[in-house]
């Protein structure tokens, strides 16, 4: 079976500019990354048999990720988040109460023990784990889109199909 070469003779930015240029596609068919590629073109034109720098990737690594590693090492995560929830995640109010506590505890272990049995006494973390759960399920999700759909929307379709 025979297999295309085009990647090999132009960037896809190329063949999409022939392409307008040529008008075999329209202006308004252009795809959404083309004008932000022609503001910000990158410093080194890609294409096929370019080679790949040889650069060691570096590893970022926030002071928090440790904490949240042995948040959910301990505790595992609560499932699904939706960043449409305006609730902070059991583990971000964990983050809040450890970088709050930090000041008076020299030993991060230490530390971690203190958090838990603050938020334990507040139940913080159960709480609002379980307020995040009613509020991300997918039913509940898809009912209150629905609602809110069916209240925006008060068009009767026998006056819209009527004569007048």
């Amino acid at each position: 079976m025979a297999s295309s070469r085009l990647e090999r003779i132009g960037s896809i930015y190329t063949r999409v500019r022939g392409l307008l240029r040529s008008g075999a596609m329209k202006q308004e068919d252009k795809p959404i990354w083309y004008d932000v590629y022609e503001a910000f073109p990158p410093k080194i034109e890609p294409f096929h048999g370019r080679k790949v720098p040889d650069i060691a990737v570096r590893n970022i690594l926030y002071p928090e990720d440790i904490i949240r590693a042995k948040f959910y090492e301990r505790y595992g995560s609560s499932g699904q988040i939706s960043l449409t929830n305006k609730y902070p995640t059991p583990c971000q109010n964990f983050l809040d109460k450890y970088r709050e506590m930090e000041k008076d505890y020299a030993d991060e272990n230490e530390l971690f023990e203190a958090v838990v049995k603050v938020l334990q006494e507040e139940k913080s973390m159960f709480s609002s784990n379980e307020q995040q759960s009613r509020d991300t399920s997918m039913a509940s999700m898809f009912t209150s889109v629905n609602k809110e759909i069916s209240q925006k929307s008060k068009i009767n379709i026998a006056n819209v199909l009527s004569e007048k």
